[in-house]
């Protein structure tokens, strides 16, 4: 049934491209189609990268002609409405932007078009002059077969630390200057601690196999018996007790659809939803972080704030959703490594103990990764693109 809708999708996307291809010819030189940047992150949401470097770019270059994709009905398109220039995202007028832009920017790769599926398969068969710019989702620790050079088809790929730029470069397969060191956008916002929230923030990533599964397998998989037995067990509802905390669960956004699955009687436990929750927001606004493999731990290393990595089964993760890359949890990891709830516990009830200072040799690594521990990413970014047509 998946194969027989996208098929459909696909007959549909064909036909409309084609009439934005004739259309094109007619309306490329209207005002609203010259030098136009388009920017994006998956068309339904306004909360990562290219939020912010769209909103960067309304305040420090209004001059340009950029305009932001997004669905009529997501529940970040107030928010980015304030900004101006918004293109319905689907839409007719967003094919002739997709096909008449002079760049396009999104933080996931072909992100910016009218179906991320279909332009990534066959993109390359229709017109294109833009300068496409891979701002990123997070930063790369393992091997990313899809986002290697045979996959894409980028002029910049953006890159936040060292080692992550130092492994993709040398194994992705890109042209030199393409895998540049510039930094993500959204750091820009992440605030150093201040007074403690007393809410500690869980954000386990998802698994490739989830992705074709109801929700009846969904609830029979060990990921969902782990974390659900860990929103309800015993040892964590004593530290949130004794300590008076809340814990926020707020997984990958793969598994929002499967989030009434998982229910709690802790009223000291909180589930969060996508339409009444940001991610950076949840980052800012907690003390500590429990995620599995999830790169939004560089998030809080960023913010030198403690993390702990609740890693059940590495073996299975390794064989079916990621391949280890230049990143090794126990030599580079900004936090200690927990297999079972009770470790996950006992690591927490230390970090509440310490007045939430990560461990001198976690601070360190924190240190040394980043390339960059400022908020000029936007600006970086700008020039790099900007850079492409001298």
């Amino acid at each position: 049934m998946y194969k027989l809708k996208r098929l459909f999708i696909y007959i549909r996307v064909i036909i409309v491209t084609l009439a934005a291809v004739v259309v094109s010819l007619f309306v490329k030189r209207r005002p609203e189609y010259k030098e136009l940047w388009i920017v994006s992150e998956r068309g339904v949401d306004a909360r990562d990268n290219a939020y912010h470097f769209f909103k960067y770019l309304r305040r420090e270059h209004p001059e340009l002609n950029a305009v932001y994709i997004i669905s009529g009905d997501s529940p970040d398109r107030e928010k980015v409405a304030s900004l101006g220039n918004l293109v319905e995202y689907g839409s007719f007028r967003h094919y002739l932007c997709y096909l008449l832009a002079k760049v396009r920017v999104s933080t996931h790769i072909d992100g910016y078009s009218p179906d991320i599926l279909f332009f990534h398969k066959f993109g390359k068969l229709f017109p294109d002059h833009a300068k496409k710019i891979f701002l990123q989702h997070g930063i790369i620790k393992d091997d990313l077969p899809f986002c290697h050079a045979e996959q894409t088809n980028i002029d910049i790929f953006v890159c936040s630390a060292v080692p992550e730029f130092e492994y993709v470069e040398k194994n992705f397969g890109y042209k030199p200057g393409i895998v540049q060191l510039t930094g993500l956008c959204r750091y820009d916002n992440l605030k150093k601690p201040g007074q403690p929230t007393r809410k500690l923030l869980f954000m386990p990533t998802w698994r490739s196999a989830l992705r074709t599964c109801n929700k009846k397998t969904f609830a029979q998989s060990d990921y969902f018996n782990t974390y659900n037995s860990f929103l309800n067990s015993q040892a964590l509802a004593g530290l949130l007790e004794k300590y008076d905390y809340e814990l926020i669960f707020y997984p990958h956004f793969e598994v929002h659809r499967f989030l009434d699955c998982f229910e709690t009687n802790n009223a000291r436990v909180k589930i969060a939803d996508f339409k009444n929750n940001d991610v950076q927001d949840l980052l800012i606004n907690s003390d500590v972080l429990i995620t599995d493999y999830s790169s939004i731990f560089f998030d809080y290393a960023y913010m030198r704030k403690p993390l702990v990595y609740y890693q059940y089964n590495e073996a299975e993760f390794r064989e079916g959703h990621y391949k280890q890359g230049y990143f090794e949890y126990g030599r580079d990891g900004f936090g200690p490594i927990a297999a079972t709830q009770e470790d996950v516990v006992e690591t927490l009830h230390r970090f509440l103990e310490n007045n939430l200072q990560p461990d001198e040799m976690y601070l360190e690594r924190m240190n040394t990764f980043f390339k960059y521990n400022d908020t000029e990413n936007c600006r970086r970014n700008f020039e790099a693109i900007c850079r492409l047509f001298d």
